[in-house]
């Protein structure tokens, strides 16, 4: 059955694999960007800050109001953020919660209320494998993503009387536009930091290019909403990423640690 979508963060990357997949496999996507795609797509596009609650409320009720309900609500637009504690700006350091955390609460808040009414529901939060730990210098990253996972296990007990379902997807390295547009430090390259994390830099950026192609995600994403029963976790990357959550588990913190910072070179 076809159903009403909104992706966020559709305007590249994995937003937009997810919102031409789903396209593709019938449903009525809009695919929400804060600016709209400079080429022809094949979903709908809506203008839509997730930081604006004046433009998700337009783009929501303009969704119900075409078509009378919002099935689903894939969370993705998400912002990147890399350099040492100490000398993160602030005003890059709200950019990322506002568009990471507070960006999806807004989202949801203008979803929920339609889909209470439906008594029926998906929402779908993009996390990250780095929320289950602490990355040397993607500290506000981590910890943004950290409080996404948070919050979607608090909205999966609140919801189920309403029919509505939320789970996490928590991907590892995705070959996107993220190393673009990605927030770094400007004294990232001070006496203190600056050979440290010009090679923690660049391995993350090497994740990123050889990362897994988006539209495995895409695919995933839309295996979960085909499905009757959602897991409050879906969990996808190489082998290595998904052991780590495995090893940070089981191994003492120091030694676990130890074996993040020889990976990043710190």
């Amino acid at each position: 059955m076809s159903k009403v979508i909104l992706v966020t963060g559709a305007s590249g990357g994995l937003g937009k694999s997810i919102a031409e997949q789903l396209t593709e496999d019938g449903h009525i996507v809009y695919g929400a960007a804060r600016s709209q795609a400079s080429s022809q797509v094949s979903y709908h596009q809506v203008v839509m800050d997730v930081t604006s609650e004046s433009d998700i409320r337009k783009a929501v009720e303009t969704i119900v109001r075409e078509h009378g309900r919002i099935d689903v609500l894939v969370n993705n637009a998400g912002l990147g953020i890399a350099g040492p504690l100490e000398v993160l700006a602030r005003a890059d350091t709200e950019a990322v919660i506002n568009t990471n955390i507070l960006g999806v609460l807004l989202t949801c808040q203008a979803v929920l209320p339609h889909m209470r009414r439906q008594k029926a529901g998906v929402i779908i939060n993009i996390s990250s494998i780095g929320s289950e730990m602490g990355l040397p210098y993607r500290s506000v990253y981590s910890a943004s993503k950290a409080a996404v996972d948070r919050l979607t296990e608090s909205l999966r007990m609140e919801m189920k009387p309403f029919g509505i379902r939320a789970c996490i997807v928590q991907p590892g390295d995705i070959n996107t536009n993220i190393n673009r547009n990605r927030l770094t430090s400007e004294l990232a390259d001070s006496e203190a930091y600056g050979k440290s994390f010009a090679r923690t830099n660049r391995l993350m950026n090497d994740g990123v290019r050889k990362g897994m192609d988006p539209v495995k995600a895409a695919r995933l994403i839309s295996s979960i909403i085909s499905s009757n029963r959602v897991k409050k976790l879906y969990r996808m990357g190489t082998f290595s990423e998904r052991l780590s959550v495995v090893l940070k588990k089981i191994l003492p913190a120091p030694m676990f640690e130890k074996l993040i910072s020889n990976h990043y070179q710190v």
